[in-house]
């Protein structure tokens, strides 16, 4: 069984900021030194109500990289580590099964 797991990297900081391609290139060396390789496969723009009544509206990067294992105890440290890189509340990580055809 192989498994695609997708990240939505925020494109601005919580000032509406850009992040540096430092900061992106970090994750890139990450996935390339873990699973060989990475795929952005575009953008995403989305939308959150929080708590408080206040809406935001994010762009983010959309990320895929393919693997053989499902590895949830590495996305899970991953996750909290681009939340601490990127001084996220949460980053969104979904992973899919299938089949490589």
């Amino acid at each position: 069984m192989e498994f695609i797991t997708q990240i939505l990297l925020p494109k601005r900081d919580n000032l509406n900021r850009p992040f540096s391609r430092d900061i992106y290139g970090a994750f890139h060396a990450r996935m390339i030194r873990k699973f060989g390789g990475w795929t952005r496969k575009g953008q995403a723009e989305g939308a959150w109500l929080a708590p408080s009544g206040r809406l935001y509206a994010e762009q983010h990067w959309v990320y895929e990289i393919g693997h053989s294992r499902r590895s949830l105890r590495f996305w899970q440290a991953e996750k909290e580590r681009l939340k601490r890189e990127f001084a996220q509340e949460d980053i969104w990580i979904v992973q899919y099964e299938g089949r490589l055809l």
